[in-house]
């Protein structure tokens, strides 16, 4: 990925969504939100994903290099 490029998430059914710069919190496994609202998204720098908090559970979107 490119420095100061926008980025796209795939949302389903051939649509995607610019988050073009906007600036996502990033974390490692350690240092994620202690108290999160269901719906943070964050960066996990350790394993290279996107994460999404549930309420319950971080759900992980790995990202690959295209």
């Amino acid at each position: 990925m490119k420095k100061n490029s926008p980025l796209f998430i795939d949302i389903g059914q051939g649509l995607f969504i610019m988050i073009d710069l906007l600036k996502i919190p990033t974390w490692a496994n350690l240092d994620r939100p202690k108290k999160a609202k269901k719906g943070t998204l964050g960066f996990n720098s350790q394993t290279n994903s996107l994460e999404y908090w549930s309420g319950s559970v971080w759900f992980a979107a790995a990202m690959n290099e295209g």
